[in-house]
């Protein structure tokens, strides 16, 4: 069973010795930036955090063995349209365990998790992935995502869910 779990004194030096194949490395920060990028904007400098966007990391377990990570932001004004959003801003399946199913499970616990509203109420989740990783543009468009647009500064394929549209377990 797939479960989120957040990032504690007891699983960050776990989550970052996690890792994925060497040619998914252009398509993913290492996850020592991304927890760098999440003390910077959590409660921890709450000001940035409020100003710019809430980092939310979790660990991505399988039973109870860390095979991945996520990292969810909230805007309140999101890059994306200017209304408060959720982005799944990184998420990494270790090598070791892709092609399980684990990443489709993990959307769904993502979508789960947001549905409550942790930091506030958005209409919309939104994705965005590297026009070469054909993983993630399937695990996006096999959730519900739907293509909006490009990024104009890295080409970045930006996707979105309504959240409404999300199935009750």
């Amino acid at each position: 069973m797939v479960h989120l779990k957040k990032i504690s004194h007891d699983n960050w030096m776990e989550c970052l010795a996690l890792d994925v194949h060497d040619w998914q490395k252009q398509f993913v920060n290492p996850n020592i930036f991304s927890l760098a990028e999440a003390y910077v904007h959590s409660d921890a400098n709450r000001e940035d955090a409020e100003k710019y966007y809430r980092c939310i990391p979790f660990a991505i377990y399988c039973n109870d063995k860390m095979v991945g990570f996520t990292l969810i932001t909230y805007e309140k004004e999101c890059d994306f349209d200017d209304t408060p959003g959720y982005e799944i801003y990184r998420l990494m399946i270790a090598k070791d365990y892709q092609g399980k199913g684990i990443g489709k499970e993990t959307i769904k616990r993502i979508m789960e998790y947001i549905k409550t509203f942790p930091y506030g109420e958005a209409e919309y989740i939104y994705a965005s992935w590297h026009p070469e990783n054909k993983a993630s543009e399937r695990l996006c468009l096999g959730s519900g995502f739907e293509i909006v647009g490009k990024d104009a500064d890295d080409g970045a394929i930006r996707a979105r869910l309504s959240i409404r549209r999300i199935p009750e377990r």
